[in-house]
């Protein structure tokens, strides 16, 4: 358990239930933009370690003059995350290939995804990163709401594609954690077999429809955060831990208090898993490989650490002006990951709750989480992020 985290006792029993499927459900009002203006921040300064070296390979990309370049941004969730990486990536393809070229952008979510605020920075409305269709001719753009474990776009069409914090999100939960949101040290072995081996799944089944859709000499560039070794303790840890550790410890209290019932609390399991690098690599690695077999081919895979924004903001404004505003910290690092833990909550809480109420107890989960954070050190709460990438060509 994090130092600084309060863990509750009691225990969450419930029978086993059949694999739910994942829908995430953006957190805001359609339009608005806020994810981009939070958790997207945070997500677009984890690509930029690795901006030179995609960019440098996607000019080796095989294109014939005349025809189409064709890029996918999966996951897309409102742009905020991959418009300026768009941008960077369009800039060196259109000065390699010429201003004639043409470009087409497909921007992939969930049908319930919030493809307003898309639109809405891709025309400026959003200014904030700027669209690349502002200053740049021959580039169009177009939304595709397919689920990604599907195929989205027509085989062997694609030059590039990038998906960005978005494939740790499972096609279904196959588990129920009886003590906790996400899988955790503590969880039951049976727990953490059933996900892994969901997650393994959907990895590959990932991969095996980007591999339809790549040409041959197409370039995929994942990101996703992920689970890493612990230097000090030896143990599994994984990114934006002790957040996810204090929401379970939180959300556990409202079943002492009677507040949510045990039967909420098991509904309300996250759909996600963090995989480690060695994870990431096992489908390229194993024998008899169908992700092999399809032409996919691994050419390099890393962990990046990235540093949290929120607290590097905090710790400027105490070093340099004396002001240690840690409820602000707390504000913004919770805003930002409300964004994706939101709907969890709100989806696992009963039907016969009228939506005021489910609100109003999702609403009590976040005001408490941002006061406990408040009350720590934010050097011990920092929560710094791992983020693993992998680059994949098809052959």
């Amino acid at each position: 358990m994090p130092s600084g985290l309060i863990s509750s006792t009691v225990n969450i029993s419930t029978s086993p239930t059949k694999a739910k499927v994942a829908v995430l459900v953006p957190c805001g009002e359609s339009g608005s933009g806020s994810y981009g203006a939070t958790l997207g921040k945070l997500h677009a300064g984890y690509i930029e370690p690795i901006h030179s070296k995609v960019f440098k390979l996607a000019l080796s990309i095989p294109f014939r003059k005349g025809s189409v370049f064709n890029i996918g941004d999966y996951g897309t969730a409102d742009g905020g995350s991959s418009i300026d990486f768009l941008r960077g990536l369009l800039k060196i393809l259109k000065e390699q290939h010429g201003p004639d070229a043409q470009f087409q952008v497909i921007h992939e979510d969930q049908g319930e995804n919030d493809f307003n605020s898309l639109f809405r920075r891709l025309t400026g409305i959003i200014p904030e990163p700027p669209s690349y269709l502002l200053t740049m001719d021959n580039v169009y753009a177009f939304a595709c709401g397919t689920d990604f474990y599907k195929q989205c776009v027509p085989s062997n069409s694609m030059h590039f594609i990038m998906c960005m914090m978005s494939v740790h999100w499972l096609s279904q939960l196959p588990t129920v954690y009886r003590d906790s949101i996400y899988v955790c040290n503590e969880s039951l072995e049976e727990e953490k077999v059933a996900l892994r081996r969901q997650a393994q799944a959907d990895w590959e089944k990932f991969l095996l429809m980007r591999s339809r859709e790549l040409r041959e000499g197409g370039l995929l560039f994942v990101g996703a955060p992920a689970a890493y070794m612990d230097q000090k303790t030896g143990q599994e840890r994984f990114s934006a831990e002790k957040l996810v550790t204090l929401m379970t410890d939180v959300w556990k209290s409202f079943t002492v208090s009677g507040k949510i019932t045990r039967q909420e609390f098991s509904d309300t399991n996250i759909s996600f898993y963090l995989r480690n690098i060695e994870q990431m690599r096992e489908p390229f690695e194993a024998e008899n490989s169908q992700i092999v077999a399809s032409g996919l081919r691994l050419l390099s895979s890393e962990i990046i650490f990235n540093k949290n924004i929120y607290y590097s903001s905090w710790k400027q404004k105490k070093d340099e002006e004396g002001i240690d505003n840690r409820k602000q910290f707390a504000e913004k690092m919770v805003s930002a990951h409300r964004n994706w833990s939101n709907h969890s909550f709100m989806a696992g809480l009963s039907g016969s709750r009228s939506e005021e109420d489910r609100k109003q107890i999702v609403d009590d989960l976040y005001a408490n989480v941002i006061m406990d954070i408040a009350k720590m050190d934010p050097e011990l709460f920092k929560d710094d992020f791992y983020t693993a990438y992998a680059l994949i060509q098809k052959v």
